[in-house]
């Protein structure tokens, strides 16, 4: 017993001196957050995570980090894990827009929070610079409720046929149907399937289109744009196909998807620029088949793009979170055998811990070895810290979103 007593005293003062503190009050001042400057300042491409959407200290953190990375180690684009035609066409068009409309249009609802508005705010700043703070997405999904894609694909074909515009009218009305009913038992999944595919053929017809009248539209809209419309048609396509699949290979291709986004940023729109992305913990997680069950979007990326990467997870020791349907729980408190009881063991608030330089030592072989931690706060489950994250945050004490009604 004397053993175990000394060993787990020789752990704890292990993790205080490799762990560092992350301070909330002092949100406008950023130089707590040093610790991340030889880490990230060789990155490409940085994935910010959370144990949950429903976590206002996740979202107040991560936006004080995003802000240090912008303004100090020179990464412009963000790339959330919500509509990436949405949140794509918004950024074009918010100077048109508020910070709360630009939030709205963007993003999906669950982060609709006084939390995410001040990123909202800060990068309507950052616009009246020579380095502004570039919004973007992931996800295939849409998010707008006013449909933004959709006029924007409008307009761009009608403007090369009345006709087309009318026709892509009606397939971005068909979609949002189908879409909204995805999971209603009264649509024969027979008969889901078949409409999907046919609205495939018909988007693809608009690709070549696109293809067709290449020369031309990069001239009328500019490379960007036209790049953006051959995206913008190609998750189409992707969506159409994860809404009729069942829900393990719809999980697959969403996944899928949204690491060919984050490739397609990185490669073609934004080749010379430094990325952040904001995602749950399972999509970011790094190694995840064996407790998803299927892979995580960042199994699908590159090994280039991978190599340039850090990867940092959120996790929540107590306190409260929301669902995404905005309902409040209490957070599960792990055992000690668990990252969030060993990482608040360092005494902080929020603590910041390092794993990607860590060699295994007696005192953290845990980083090693199949460890607890409660996914979402409430489910209890093993993974292994090295494999799976480059780094880790860890809140004591956590509260759910202040939520914003923007219907």
């Amino acid at each position: 017993m004397f053993y175990r007593k000394n060993n787990i005293s020789s752990e704890i003062d292990w993790l205080k001196g490799h762990t560092y503190r992350i301070q909330l009050h002092e949100f406008d001042d950023d130089s707590d957050l040093y610790f991340l400057k030889p880490l990230l300042q060789n990155k490409r491409i940085v994935f910010l995570g959370e144990n949950g959407h429903g976590v206002a200290e996740h979202s107040q953190i991560k936006t004080k980090m995003i802000k240090y990375l912008h303004k100090e180690l020179g990464f412009r684009v963000l790339a959330f894990e919500s509509s990436f035609n949405d949140c794509s066409l918004c950024f074009y068009q918010q100077d048109q827009l508020d910070a709360r409309q630009w939030m709205k249009h963007s993003l999906f609802k669950v982060w609709h929070t006084e939390e995410v508005e001040m990123l909202f705010h800060y990068a309507k700043e950052t616009q009246l610079s020579n380095h502004p703070l570039i919004l973007t997405g992931l996800d295939i999904q849409p998010a707008s409720s006013d449909h933004i894609t959709g006029k924007f694909l409008v307009k761009v074909f009608s403007n090369m046929d009345k006709t087309f515009g009318e026709k892509i009218a009606a397939l971005e009305q068909e979609m949002f149907y189908q879409y909204a009913n995805s999971r209603n038992p009264s649509i024969s999944k027979k008969e889901r399937k078949r409409k999907c595919k046919e609205w495939m053929t018909l988007y693809q017809e608009f690709l070549f289109l696109l293809d067709k009248n290449s020369l031309e539209l990069q001239n009328k809209l500019g490379k960007d744009a036209f790049l953006l419309v051959n995206r913008i048609l190609q998750n189409r396509m992707s969506l159409m196909q994860m809404i009729s699949s069942h829900f393990v290979k719809a999980i697959k291709i969403r996944n899928k998807a949204m690491a060919d986004n984050i490739s397609w940023l990185a490669q073609e729109m934004f080749p010379n620029e430094k990325i952040i992305v904001w995602a749950h913990n399972g999509h970011i997680m790094k190694q995840s088949g064996r407790l998803l069950g299927f892979p995580s979007t960042f199994s699908y990326l590159p090994p280039k793009i991978k190599e340039f990467s850090y990867t940092i997870s959120f996790f929540m020791y107590s306190g409260q979170a929301a669902e995404n349907n905005r309902s409040v729980y209490e957070v599960r408190q792990p055992g000690q055998d668990s990252i969030e009881f060993r990482i608040k063991q360092a005494g902080h608030e929020i603590g910041f811990f390092d794993i990607s330089q860590q060699r295994k030592v007696p005192q953290n072989r845990w980083l090693f070895q199949h460890t607890y931690t409660m996914h979402e706060g409430k489910q209890l489950n093993l993974i292994k810290p090295s494999a799976c994250y480059d780094g880790l945050v860890v809140c004591s004490k956590t509260s759910s979103p202040n939520y914003i009604n923007l219907d």
